[in-house]
C-alpha cells in the first residue's frame, strides 16, 4: 500500500471516528473518564482534578490549621503510616487527636449551606478520613490483636497492598476491555443502554476477562524493562483489550498470541495513526486534561476502535491462524431485520397485539389515574393493565434491539445470563387504590414514628412521643410516601430520575415542614441538623436526605407493592370503615395539635440534644 493510501485510509479512520462520537458523545466521555479515574488509561486527565482541589483548598484550607495532624504535608493518612513506621506512634495519636478536636469545632459555610463536623454519620466520617483516625484506630486494633506493633504495620500494609491489587486485577484492569466494547458497539448501533457497562457480568466471563488482561498488562511491563522491545510488543499486543471484548471466552494465552498474530504487517501502520494523534494528546496536557475529558480521549478511543475493527476485517478475509475463535458477527455488522424478528419473536407479537388497558379512564378518574397512578378500586381491568404492564416490564430492555438501534444481545455467541430484579415481579408499575393510598400514609406516618421513637430511647435510654402530634404517627413521613407514590408516578421506570426526584421532594417538604412550625409556634423546633455535614440553615441534610432516598426506593418499588398485595385481600366494606375512622382520628390530633403541640424533653430540644431524623 503506498503512502497516498495509508494517508487517505488514516483519514478515513479519523471521519468514521469522529462520526462515532458525535452520536454517542456522551457516553463516550463518560466511559473514558472512567478509565482515567480508575487508572487504566488517561492518567494526565486527573489533573483537572487535582488542579481545583489545590486552589479549593489554598484558597479555604489554613495551611497552620492542619499542620499539626499533616506533619510536612500531604494526606493525613499516608503521614499517619509514615510517622506510624518510623516509631512515632505518641507523637501521632497526639496530631490526630487534635486534628479530629479542629474538624469537629470547624463549621464552614458555602452561602446558606454549612459543611459541618461535629453531628451525624457524613461528619464522622468525613472526620476520620480527613484527621487519619480511621488509619490509625485500624492499626490500633491489629497491634491489640497481634502485640506488635511493627507487625501490625506489616500486615496493614500487606492488606492495603492486598486490596488495591484484587481491585486492580477485578475493576481497573478488566475495565479497559469494557471500554473497548463499549466503542466498538458505538461504530454500529445508534443507542449504547449503560447496562453495556456490565456484559463481562452478564455473560459470567468476568474472571476469564481478568485474567487475560492481566497477562497482558504483565507482558508489557516486562517488555517495557527491555526499552527496545517494548515499542514493538506494544503493538503486537494492541489489539488484546479489544480480542476480550468481542470473545471474553479466550484464554490469556489465546488473545495474547492472536494479537501478535493479527498485527504482523500492522505495527508500523498503528504507529503512524497514533503519530497524527500525538497534537491531540499535547492539548489535553496543556488544558491540565480538560480538552482530554470533553474530547481528545473519547476521540483516542474511538479512532483505535475504528482501526482494531479494519485489522480484525482483514485477518478474517486473510484466514489469520485463530481468527475462527472471533465470532460476534453483529459486533461488526447490522443484523438483518428478518434475524432481529427471529431472535425477539415474542416482543414483537407482544407489540404487535397491543392492548388499550394502559389507556386512561375517562373524566376526572382518567387524569388521576394517568397523572398520579390512582383508581377507585382494584377491578378487573387494573388487574388486566397489571398484567400488562409486568409483561412490558420485561420487554421493554429488547425493544431497542428489534428496532436494531443496539446491540441484539440475543445473537451473541456467549448466552447471557439476565438476573431481573424481583421488583419486576412484584409489579411496581401499578396504580393504586385510594384506599391503599390512605392505609400506605398511615403506615408509613407509624413507621416514622416508631423510627423516631426507637432510635431516640437507644441514644438516650428515654422514651419520647416523638413529633409535633399526639398520635403515633409522623405525617412528614406519610406525607413523603404518599406524594413519591403518587406525584412521581411517571417517573418510575426511570430509576435514577425516581431516586433523584425523591430527594428534591422529601427535601422540600422536610424544609417547608421545618419552617412553618416554626413560624406558626413561635421559632419551636422539632428537629435540627446544625452541625451535620452539608446542611441547610439546619432544617435538612445530605445525611437526611440520603436516607429518605434510599427508604424511598425501597418503598416505591418493593414495600407499597407488597402491602398493596395485602390490602387487596381485603374488601371494601372492610377498607372504607377503617379508612375513615382513620382519618377522622387523625384529623382531631392535627386539630388538637394544631393548638397544644406535642412537646418537650426529647421532642423540642436544642440543637445539641436534637434526633437524628425529624419528628
Amino acid at each position: 500500500m503506498n503512502k497516498t493510501s495509508d494517508t487517505a485510509l488514516r483519514g478515513e479512520i479519523r471521519r468514521l471516528a469522529r462520526q462515532s462520537l458525535r452520536r454517542h458523545y456522551w457516553i463516550f466521555v463518560v466511559a473514558a473518564l472512567a478509565a482515567a479515574i480508575l487508572g487504566t488509561d488517561y492518567a494526565n486527565t486527573t489533573q483537572v482534578f487535582r488542579i481545583q482541589r489545590r486552589i479549593r483548598t489554598e484558597n479555604t484550607q489554613p495551611v497552620q490549621e492542619i499542620r499539626p495532624a499533616m506533619g510536612a504535608g500531604g494526606s493525613a493518612d499516608v503521614t499517619v503510616f509514615n510517622d506510624l513506621i518510623n516509631g512515632d506512634w505518641q507523637g501521632i495519636i497526639d496530631a490526630v487527636g487534635y486534628r479530629l478536636e479542629v474538624l469537629q469545632g470547624k463549621e464552614t459555610y458555602v452561602g446558606d449551606v454549612q459543611l459541618g463536623h461535629s453531628r451525624g454519620v457524613f461528619a464522622s466520617i468525613v472526620n476520620e478520613f480527613e484527621s487519619g483516625a480511621l488509619l490509625l484506630s485500624l492499626l490500633t486494633l491489629i497491634d491489640t490483636i497481634l502485640g506488635s506493633r511493627k507487625l501490625a504495620v506489616i500486615l496493614l500494609a500487606l492488606l492495603g497492598f492486598t486490596i488495591m491489587a484484587l481491585f486492580w486485577l477485578l475493576v481497573g484492569n478488566v475495565y479497559r476491555a469494557v471500554c473497548c466494547r463499549l466503542f466498538l458497539e458505538g461504530r454500529i448501533y445508534e443507542k449504547i443502554p449503560a447496562s453495556r457497562f456490565m456484559f463481562l457480568y452478564r455473560v459470567k466471563k468476568h474472571t476469564k476477562a481478568a485474567l487475560s488482561m492481566a497477562l497482558y498488562t504483565l507482558l508489557k511491563y516486562l517488555w517495557l524493562l527491555t526499552i527496545i522491545g517494548y515499542p514493538i510488543k506494544r503493538y503486537s499486543y494492541l489489539l488484546v483489550p479489544y480480542l476480550v471484548a468481542e470473545n471474553p471466552d479466550l484464554s490469556a494465552g489465546e488473545a495474547v498470541r492472536l494479537s501478535s498474530r493479527m498485527m504482523k504487517g500492522h505495527k508500523w501502520e498503528a504507529f503512524l495513526l497514533e503519530l497524527t494523534l500525538l497534537p491531540w494528546t499535547l492539548l489535553s496536557i496543556a488544558t491540565g486534561g480538560l480538552a482530554g475529558i470533553l474530547f481528545c480521549n473519547p476521540y483516542r478511543e474511538a479512532v483505535l476502535a475504528e482501526y482494531s475493527s479494519r485489522v480484525r476485517s482483514q485477518a478474517k478475509e486473510q484466514k489469520v491462524e485463530g481468527t475462527n475463535r472471533l465470532n460476534d458477527r453483529y459486533l461488526f455488522e447490522a443484523p438483518a431485520e428478518a434475524e432481529l424478528e427471529s431472535a425477539y419473536q415474542d416482543v414483537a407479537q407482544r407489540e404487535a397485539d397491543g392492548t388499550d388497558v394502559s389507556q386512561a379512564r375517562g373524566g376526572v378518574w382518567g387524569w388521576l389515574e394517568s397523572w398520579f397512578g390512582i383508581v377507585p378500586s382494584v377491578d378487573e381491568r387494573e388487574k388486566e393493565y397489571r398484567t400488562h404492564m409486568q409483561a412490558d416490564l420485561k420487554k421493554n430492555e429488547y425493544l431497542d434491539a428489534l428496532a436494531g438501534k443496539t446491540y441484539p444481545t440475543r445473537l451473541y455467541p456467549i448466552k447471557e445470563v439476565h438476573k431481573r430484579k424481583r421488583t419486576d415481579n412484584l409489579g411496581y408499575m401499578r396504580h393504586y387504590s385510594v384506599a391503599a393510598v390512605i392505609l400506605l400514609f398511615f403506615l408509613f406516618c407509624m413507621f416514622g414514628w416508631f423510627w423516631e421513637v426507637t432510635l431516640h430511647l437507644i441514644q438516650t435510654g428515654e422514651f419520647a412521643n416523638r413529633g409535633v402530634l399526639h398520635g403515633p404517627w409522623l405525617p412528614i413521613y406519610g406525607s413523603g410516601g404518599a406524594l413519591i407514590l403518587t406525584l412521581l408516578y411517571r417517573l418510575r421506570r426511570k430509576a435514577i430520575a425516581e431516586f433523584t426526584a425523591i430527594i428534591i421532594v422529601c427535601g422540600i417538604v422536610e424544609y417547608l415542614t421545618s419552617w412553618i412550625l416554626e413560624v406558626l409556634h413561635d421559632g419551636a423546633k422539632w428537629w435540627d441538623y446544625t452541625g451535620y455535614y452539608l446542611n441547610l440553615n439546619g432544617r435538612i441534610c445530605a445525611e437526611g436526605l440520603l436516607v429518605f432516598g434510599i427508604g424511598g426506593m425501597a418503598f416505591i418499588y418493593v414495600l407499597a407493592p407488597v402491602i398493596d398485595n395485602i390490602i387487596e385481600q381485603f374488601s371494601m366494606k372492610i377498607l372504607v370503615p377503617v379508612c375513615a375512622a382513620l382519618l377522622i382520628v387523625f384529623g382531631v390530633d392535627a386539630v388538637y395539635s394544631g393548638i397544644h403541640p406535642n412537646q418537650g424533653k426529647g421532642v423540642t430540644e436544642s440543637a445539641a440534644d436534637s434526633s437524628h431524623l425529624p419528628g
